[in-house]
């Protein structure tokens, strides 16, 4: 009897509490690690949720102090696991209209984040979301994404909500810049340095020419360079557009430097190819948020190499594709010239 007024006594300024203005009240209870989880990363997430919530600021975080000295004034916690009950009871103690209840679960090389809220006027569950990361490093990181879900389902959108920088998903962010490097040495391999020389150069400044192996493409730049009569040394004299090319032979268009003498047998040599990469599209098994990623480092990884250089108006565009579920998963990509012909095609596995 004695346990029951002291209940009810705490009971009724929380629902004073919770019929006062300002921000509605949420309580996190407990976030456990299931499994084999180090019990650091429930920690981990522990912390982030309550940091992005609180810095949001559309909601009274209860601190964990109060939470605690409520439970044991009550000796809520001594019969080990807690029930939804028992929990929405601690929320009405604590004047909290929500009470939050997360999970970290191992699920094969990834990490399963799960977030409930129970609503503690009703008893019926407000939020439930599952989000998948692929490593420790990302923990934090998909915490205050889901604090950021769990907010927007219990109060709506914000007046100032901001997407997050943060790139979260059953992958990990480092092997998909190792494998977006990996790709883009592949395509350098495909798009060699080549050379050649001009076969016939007309005052007109068109010209033809050869190449001793290797395939250019329509659209690409040479740069023509050759002995200069009058110092006898090795100059550049001027650039040239390739607008055809066969196993026969290829011409294009001659650009000259000021005062430059181009020769028939001139040396041609290919100069980076300017190229872009469009949107990855995620297949079957994959995250849009894995081929967004998986496109930017593409981008950074090609404008690293001599061969490339990242540009808005290209002479290739790179598109592609990566699909199935982590540890069997595929790039496959395609070259594009300006007019549209696929000059290159890959296909690499990813462990990612």
């Amino acid at each position: 009897m004695r346990h029951f007024l002291t209940f009810a006594a705490l009971l009724a300024p929380a629902a004073a509490a919770l019929a006062q203005g300002g921000p509605p009240t949420l309580a996190i209870a407990e976030v456990t690690a299931r499994g084999n989880v180090d019990p650091d990363l429930a920690s981990e997430m522990d912390e982030a949720l309550t940091d992005q919530l609180v810095a949001a600021g559309r909601l009274r975080v209860v601190e964990r102090q109060q939470m605690a000295k409520v439970m044991k004034e009550q000796t809520l916690a001594q019969s080990g696991v807690i029930s939804d009950e028992v929990q929405i009871k601690v929320a009405q103690l604590v004047g909290a209209r929500w009470i939050v209840l997360g999970t970290v679960a191992a699920k094969g090389r990834s990490y399963a984040l799960s977030l409930r809220a129970l609503d503690s006027s009703s008893a019926q569950v407000a939020f439930s979301q599952t989000l998948k990361v692929g490593s420790d490093e990302q923990v934090e990181a998909g915490a205050k994404e889901l604090a950021r879900r769990l907010e927007e389902k219990l109060l709506g959108p914000g007046p100032a909500a901001q997407a997050s920088n943060d790139v979260v998903g059953d992958f990990d962010a480092a092997q998909v810049k190792d494998a977006a490097r990996a790709v883009a040495r592949s395509l350098a391999l495909r798009f060699p340095r080549l050379t050649g020389k001009l076969v016939n150069a007309l005052p007109n400044g068109t010209a033809s020419c050869t190449f001793d192996s290797g395939e250019p493409f329509k659209g690409e730049f040479f740069e023509i360079s050759g002995l200069d009569d009058v110092t006898e040394q090795d100059t550049r004299k001027g650039y040239f557009l390739l607008s055809a090319y066969s196993r026969n032979g290829c011409s294009g268009r001659i650009k000259r430097e000021p005062g430059g003498v181009v020769e028939d047998g001139d040396t041609l040599t290919s100069m980076p190819l300017k190229i872009g990469v469009e949107a990855v599209q995620p297949g079957p098994g994959t995250q849009p948020e894995l081929a967004s990623l998986l496109a930017t480092e593409l981008r950074a990884a090609l404008d690293s190499l001599p061969q490339f250089q990242l540009a808005t108006d290209p002479q290739l565009t790179a598109t592609g594709r990566v699909s199935g579920p982590r540890g069997r998963r595929s790039v496959d990509l395609q070259v594009l010239d300006k007019s549209g012909t696929v000059v290159q095609k890959l296909s690499l596995p990813a462990s990612f």
